[in-house]
């Protein structure tokens, strides 16, 4: 090994040994120029000779071989919390600066606690969504197949005291809208939860866990929403949606947020009966201004306190 090889007769420096073969084997060698690979060599499977024959025999034909992938279905689900922007509408902050000056500007102008456009300016300014807040979870099912949607959980995030730095509130005037599913957050393991209305018809409780009595199946691209209302009183929380599915016999789980921040929901900071205390307040007024409380620490007409 120390002569000349047959690409190198002569044996200079720039010859180059390379040995392939297994570790029961000897090597032994005063000098080596190059490198030396003691192992295996990685056996390609089978099926790479039937793709590289395939890819021939197509070369002259000018078609084009695509190769699916053979895993799971995958689910998307989306969010939209548009429906959040109507009135009646609330968002709280930690931050007694909320929601700003040129926000604050906006609110002072006749048809501001109508005005959808800026409670959504509001909203995603950084604001949680007081006591309630509507997510609707636009589910589609891949092309590929069938997937079912067999649970929905609340994924919390951060657990605080309801937030009292600032509120800006455009007060409901009736009774809650409809829902379909319900999520107490103020629960210690919160579920997902049937609505149904009262006798009244004025308010909607929880009738029991929407899974697993109901599934989602989602045939090839077929698609389906689920509106979450989920509620707070007694604390603000920080929380994502994980979207359980099944394809075949693997369970897959699917993490939806808001655009890439977790959702928020914040209750009142109750600091006596019927009343709730804060640092800054925006309160919609006869005029349909939302206009700033000269007393906010004594935000009197609470009924949730």
């Amino acid at each position: 090994m120390t002569g000349g090889t047959p690409s190198d007769p002569a044996g200079g420096s720039s010859s180059k040994n390379s040995i392939h073969g297994n570790t029961g084997q000897a090597v032994q060698a005063r000098d080596i120029n190059g490198d030396v690979y003691v192992g295996r060599r990685p056996a390609r499977p089978r099926w790479w000779w039937v793709i590289g024959g395939l890819v021939v025999l197509l070369a002259g034909t000018g078609a084009v071989l695509v190769l699916q992938p053979s895993g799971p279905a995958e689910l998307r689900v989306t969010a939209d919390l548009s429906a959040n922007d109507t009135e009646p509408w609330g968002y709280a902050s930690a931050d007694p600066g909320f929601p700003g000056p040129e926000l604050a500007a906006r609110l002072a102008r006749p048809g501001a606690a109508m005005d959808s456009e800026l409670a959504h300016d509001v909203r995603v300014s950084g604001g949680a969504s007081l006591l309630h807040q509507v997510i609707r979870l636009h589910l589609e099912g891949p092309r590929t197949g069938q997937v079912v949607v067999t649970d929905i959980r609340a994924v919390i995030r951060k657990r605080l005291p309801p937030l009292s730095g600032a509120l800006v509130w455009s007060p409901p005037q009736g009774a809650e809208d409809s829902a379909q599913t319900l999520l107490e957050l103020d629960d210690r393991f919160p579920v997902l939860q049937s609505a149904v209305r009262d006798a009244t018809g004025n308010r909607n409780f929880p009738a029991g866990p929407y899974f697993p009595a109901h599934t989602i199946p989602l045939p090839a691209g077929g698609t389906s929403e689920v509106i979450v209302t989920a509620s707070a009183a007694k604390g603000a929380y920080d929380f994502d949606l994980a979207v359980f599915s099944q394809s075949g016999k693997e369970i897959k789980q699917t993490t939806v947020d808001d655009a890439g921040k977790p959702f928020r929901v914040s209750g009142f900071p109750c600091s006596g009966p019927g009343q709730a205390s804060y640092r800054t307040l925006y309160f919609a007024q006869a005029d349909t201004t939302v206009s700033r409380e000269p007393d906010p620490e004594h935000f009197d007409g609470v009924s949730e306190c």
